[in-house]
């Protein structure tokens, strides 16, 4: 009895060692569209003009800060539905070479929420700016 409890640990623990859960990355070419306009974080940002808005397009993101050239994205399967990161050339606004690399996390929650940020711990809730804009427009 006990050598078959032990047996039985053992091809469970077996089963689960042989089967990580493995998340899918899929490179893509460009921003998909529901995502692509501009965001901020409450719709009064979005009316100012606000230094906290954010631009995405299929091959930009604007910040601030920084215009930045998308060099590539990887879109991976979530909980809630797909989830981008993207890889980044950034210049600041007052420069012209581009000389930063940094990644850009975009976790859409419906077509008007997303979240962004560097690192997940780092997201934070922006809203769309324009309620009219549509996806085929941006």
């Amino acid at each position: 009895m006990r050598t078959t409890a032990l047996l039985i640990l053992a091809i469970t623990a077996a089963a689960f060692a042989s089967n990580p859960a493995v998340a899918k990355v899929k490179r893509i070419e460009f921003i998909p569209e529901p995502i692509r306009g501009s965001w901020a974080p409450s719709t009064e940002g979005c009316e100012k003009a606000a230094t906290s808005m954010i631009t995405v397009s299929a091959t930009t993101y604007t910040s601030s800060g920084a215009n930045c050239k998308i060099m590539w994205i990887s879109e991976t399967s979530a909980a809630r539905g797909p989830m981008y990161s993207a890889h980044l050339q950034c210049a600041k606004l007052e420069e012209k070479a581009q000389k930063t690399q940094s990644d850009v996390i975009l976790y859409p929650k419906d077509d008007k929420q997303i979240s962004i940020g560097p690192r997940f711990s780092d997201l934070k809730d922006y809203q769309r700016c324009s309620a009219s804009e549509s996806a085929i427009t941006r």
